[in-house]
């Protein structure tokens, strides 16, 4: 990272800074481009999203902004002429547009989602169509979901029967889908022969002939996003319709949720960087017994608890996002854990911030024009997006379940030094390239080797009792996995929850000590570590004394990083000038 990016001093002369890595360029740029969330002026603003949430409409502005920006081009890959060309990438652009709007960036996502199986498994033609649907601004829908059937897609009741001449008759409803109102395309999965499949509809070459769409379902939360559904009564498609190999699509599904589920985790990172910002700058402001609110004891704590889940969340989704750059063989186990744990905490430090904001956070006005209630309410269901959390642990439970009773992998080993190079380029295949597996191989890099990490920290006094616990820990749910067998168990469940935060730590500890000096900045300080493995072990049933003067460099973080304009985050990324009111 020899680049330099400039920042002004207070006499408004520049002094030279680290730029933000190369593979975060595509992020600064969108920041350039969409302007400070916080100005009402922009398209993308806090603002606008609220009033849009208001009347449970759909935030044009913010799509318009959106497009302009260029933003739907990333959902194409560079190989079909978009800008898709690196999911770490990818994941920093999403979490640029949700720190504005979740709304906007979930009905983008509804869209990848949809197009996802395209483009990995479509043909020339298929993949062709699809690209320029999106690149025309197009929205694509996944008919995934059933009402009776919830996450069960074997229990899929839409059925696709086969026709004289070639071609398919569907029928069937799908519902709780992103966009489903408003899409011009969609990939449905259907009960068929020999078995369950995927199928591309192109509504406008189907025309209104056996397609009934249904209303938006009314929400709590992203109000302005089009969750609803369509109905297929008769619908007949040709065998062009087809995806990939006919009576994979349950496959196919699986395999295309280790992309989406991974990126929802940098949309819950964005919010939670916004709630953060609108926490700590009105406990900069706000007066309490004689004293600024920041110098309260329980408001620091609260803001350093919160910063350090944003944290450990961040070392979890960018290794999983970089995961589906250099490691795809063993995201069927990595998106899966980043799902469980990456909004899990960013949801815990939203709720943080809530308790700093006190009964400010649900008021409808006021503190950030009332942007926080909306930014919780939205930030809630990032756990349930691509499959809920016992969803994800269900799946860790019979990933490692499975490795247990086979013999642990012995596929290639993944250099830990290029999956935790958060920010330098890499080549990163085409999803058509090398597609997803169904099993990560047995091997699991990032907590196996915990051992050298504890090693690395032998004689650090503070962290080494802390990472000795952690490998402790691992081997229990190792033991614990051997015995267990396949059934689902409530100590089965545990052990993957177990064996997700303990992924995490991990996470946090590759990063320190192989990323975290490059970095610079708080990257490289002990103090972050500190407080972000004292968290994990707290919630492992582990606990151990607070580091307060950790707690204290944390927060002093976050204010110098709010006031250089900078993300909440270990990579030196500089966000658009903030508007200040």
């Amino acid at each position: 990272m020899s680049a330099l990016w400039t920042a002004e001093r207070a006499d408004g002369t520049e002094r030279a800074e680290e730029s933000a890595p190369t593979a975060y360029d595509g992020a600064a740029r969108l920041e350039r481009a969409l302007g400070c969330p916080f100005d009402p002026g922009t398209g993308m603003s806090l603002a606008g999203g609220v009033r849009a949430d208001e009347a449970e409409a759909e935030p044009a502005a913010a799509y318009e902004a959106a497009w302009a920006a260029g933003l739907h081009r990333h959902l194409v890959p560079g190989a079909e002429g978009g800008s898709l060309t690196s999911f770490e990438s990818f994941a920093a652009v999403v979490r640029a547009v949700s720190r504005r709007d979740l709304a906007v960036s979930v009905g983008l996502g509804s869209t990848l989602l949809a197009a996802m199986p395209v483009w990995i498994w479509g043909d020339d033609e298929q993949r062709r169509r699809v690209a320029e649907l999106v690149l025309g601004r197009a929205w694509g829908t996944a008919g995934i979901s059933e009402e009776a059937a919830g996450s069960d897609l074997l229990a899929t009741a839409t059925r696709a029967t086969p026709r004289d001449g070639g071609g398919h008759v569907l029928d069937g409803k799908k519902w709780l889908v992103g966009n489903g109102s408003r899409s011009a395309f969609a990939t449905v999965l259907a009960a068929s022969q020999p078995s369950y499949g995927l199928f591309l509809l192109d509504f406008e070459a189907i025309g209104g002939d056996g397609v009934r769409r249904l209303p938006k379902v009314r929400t709590h939360g992203l109000r302005g996003h089009d969750l609803s559904g369509f109905v297929l009564d008769g619908c007949r498609v040709g065998a062009d319709a087809v995806l990939g190999r006919p009576g994979r699509g349950v496959e196919m599904v699986s395999g295309m949720l280790q992309f989406t589920r991974t990126l929802v985790g940098a949309s819950s990172l964005g919010a939670a960087d916004t709630a953060l910002r609108i926490a700590l700058r009105h406990a900069r402001e706000r007066t309490l017994y004689g004293q600024s609110a920041l110098a309260l004891a329980p408001v620091r704590s609260l803001l350093a608890g919160g910063f350090a889940d944003l944290l450990i969340a961040e070392c979890t989704e960018l290794a999983a996002a970089r995961g589906l750059d250099v490691a795809r063989q063993r995201m069927a186990l990595w998106s899966a854990v980043a799902k469980y744990v990456v909004p899990s905490l960013c949801v815990d430090a939203v709720h943080a911030c809530g308790e700093v904001l006190s009964a400010r956070a649900h008021l409808r006005e006021g503190v950030a024009g009332g942007a926080f209630q909306k930014l919780l309410r939205d930030v809630s269901i990032t756990p349930v997006f691509e499959g809920t959390e016992l969803v994800q642990l269900d799946t860790v439970r019979a990933q490692l379940a499975a490795a247990a009773v086979r013999r642990r992998g012995t596929s290639a080993r993944i250099p830990l030094p290029l999956l935790f190079g958060f920010g330098e380029p890499v080549p990163s295949p085409a999803p058509r390239e090398v597609r997803p597996a169904l099993t990560f191989g047995g091997a699991d890099e990032v907590v196996d080797l915990l051992d050298e990490a504890a090693e690395a920290l032998a004689d650090d006094a503070g962290l080494a009792p802390l990472v000795r616990t952690l490998v402790t820990v691992r081997n229990e749910t190792r033991a614990a996995f051997a015995g267990l067998g396949t059934r689902r168990t409530a100590a089965a469940y545990e052990a993957a929850r177990t064996h997700c935060l303990v992924h995490a730590a991990a996470c946090c500890l590759h990063t320190w000590l192989l990323r975290g000096a490059a970095l610079g900045g708080p990257a490289g300080e002990r103090a972050w570590l500190s407080v972000a493995l004292r968290r994990v072990l707290a919630r492992l049933g582990r606990p151990v004394a607070p580091d307060s003067a950790a707690e204290d460099f944390l927060v002093g973080s976050l204010t110098r990083l709010d006031d250089e304009d900078r993300a909440f985050s270990l990579v030196p990324l500089r966000l658009a000038p903030q508007y200040r009111d």
